[in-house]
C-alpha cells in the first residue's frame, strides 16, 4: 500500500524564478542575509499562486517549510547558489545545516528547468591556520603511530590502513574552508587534536584506541599493557585458569582510528 504526500504548493519554479532567486542570493551581504533570501525568494513564489505572501505569516501563523515541495534538482540548485555565496563569509557547513530548516521538501521531475550558471569560487584567498607547537608534537606523534602500526600488523593489515585513512581525513578536514578561513588548532591528549574555527565551531580529532581482549572463547576480559586483565561486570565470564589470549600483542602499539567529534 502506497502513501502520497499532499503538500499546500507543489510546483516546479520557472527558469525566470530560478533565475531571479539565484540573482538574489548573490546579492545577499552575510550568511543571516542569505538564508532571509531564500526563504523570501522560494516561498514569495510559492505562495504567489495561492494568493497569499510572506506578510500574511507572523508568530501565530508560522510558515511550515514541509508543506511545500520543489523538484529535486532546483532545490540543489538553489541550495548550490546559497552555500557559494555563504564562501565569501567562511560559513559554508553552518549554512548548509540552516538550509535544511527553511527549504520545502522536494519530489522528482526530471524536466523541472534548471538554467545553467557559471559557478564561482568565492572561498577567501587564503586560509591561515594557526597551529600551537604541543599540537605539531601530536601531529608527529600520529604520523609515528601510523608507521609503527604498519611495522608490527603490516602496511596491508586493517589496523594499519584504518587508521591511516582515519588520521588523513581528520588532517584534510583542517584544511577545508568550509568552517571558515582561520583556523587555530592545539593539543587534546597525546594523539589528539582540538580544533577552534573562525565562526565559533569547535571539534576535536580524537585517537579512539581498540581495546586489547581476551579472544578465548567465553572471555571477555579486557587486558592492560601490563598483562592485568579485568572485565566490565564482577559477574562477566573470564578464564578461570588466568591464561589469556590477547588480541594484539602487549608491546604492540594500540590499533584505532581517529574520529570527528563535536
Amino acid at each position: 500500500m502506497s502513501s502520497t504526500t499532499t503538500y499546500r504548493a507543489q510546483r516546479a519554479l520557472t527558469g525566470d524564478e530560478l533565475t531571479a532567486i539565484r540573482n538574489q542570493i548573490e546579492a545577499a551581504g552575510s550568511p543571516a542575509e542569505i538564508v532571509a533570501t531564500v526563504v523570501r525568494a522560494v516561498f514569495t513564489a510559492l505562495l504567489a499562486p495561492l494568493g497569499e505572501s510572506l506578510d500574511d505569516y507572523n508568530r501565530d501563523r508560522q510558515l511550515i517549510p514541509g508543506q511545500f515541495a520543489i523538484p529535486q534538482t532546483q532545490w540543489e540548485a538553489i541550495s548550490d547558489a546559497a552555500l557559494d555565496r555563504a564562501d565569501a563569509f567562511a560559513a559554508r557547513a553552518l549554512l548548509a545545516l540552516e538550509l535544511i530548516d527553511v527549504m520545502p521538501c522536494t519530489y522528482q521531475d526530471p524536466d523541472a528547468p534548471v538554467p545553467p550558471v557559471e559557478r564561482v569560487d568565492q572561498r577567501p584567498y587564503e586560509h591561515v591556520l594557526t597551529v600551537a607547537r604541543e599540537a605539531t608534537d601530536v601531529i608527529a606523534a600520529a604520523s609515528a603511530h601510523c608507521d609503527r602500526l604498519g611495522a608490527a600488523f603490516g602496511v596491508g593489515s586493517p589496523e594499519y590502513r584504518e587508521a591511516v585513512t582515519s588520521w588523513q581525513r581528520g588532517l584534510s578536514r583542517l584544511f577545508a574552508m568550509g568552517l571558515g578561513a582561520r583556523t587555530y588548532v592545539t593539543r587534546d591528549g597525546e594523539l589528539s587534536l582540538l580544533v577552534r574555527c573562525e565562526r565559533g565551531f569547535v571539534y576535536g580529532i580524537v585517537f579512539h584506541p581498540v581495546q586489547r581482549r581476551c579472544t578465548r572463547d567465553g572471555c571477555r576480559a579486557v587486558i592492560n599493557d601490563d598483562g592485568h586483565a579485568w572485565t566490565y561486570l564482577c559477574d562477566d565470564p573470564k578464564c578461570p585458569d588466568g591464561d589469556h589470549a590477547p588480541s594484539y600483542p602487549l608491546d604492540a602499539p594500540h590499533p584505532g582510528i581517529w574520529q570527528f567529534h563535536s
